[in-house]
């Protein structure tokens, strides 16, 4: 009856952690900073036009996600990669995106994808 109660334990912690860094993502987020240290001046330019303050996601607690960047609106799911640390999003121009997680907390997401860093932070309603 013991190894049972301990199996059981055991299977239920990962299913635990996974549930809470889900429900740290869930909600509304807008890219506040770009992370990366050596961005040129031109970079920084395009960031603070287009990004910074501007690229907004809403999580959804049912997987699925609206985003608004560059003026254009999308939607799609999101899955989270617990064991990698891994956001994906798929339904995204250019087919499923990787955002490997950096740092996730009640407010602030830090994400990168590909070369770039940024911090996102949760959105009050």
């Amino acid at each position: 009856m013991k190894k049972l109660l301990f199996t059981l334990l055991l299977l239920t912690i990962p299913i635990n952690l996974y549930a809470q860094k889900s429900d740290l993502i869930v909600g509304n987020w807008v890219f506040t900073k770009a992370l990366n240290e050596n961005i040129d001046e031109a970079g920084l330019a395009f960031m603070k036009a287009e990004v910074i303050g501007k690229w907004k996601f809403e999580f959804k607690s049912d997987g699925k996600f609206n985003t608004y960047m560059m003026g254009q609106k999308a939607n799609g799911e999101w899955k989270l990669l617990s064991e990698a640390n891994i956001l994906v999003l798929n339904g995204v121009e250019g087919g499923p995106q990787e955002f490997k997680i950096l740092k996730t907390s009640k407010n602030e997401l830090a994400l990168r994808l590909g070369l770039g860093e940024f911090l996102l932070t949760r959105i009050k309603q």
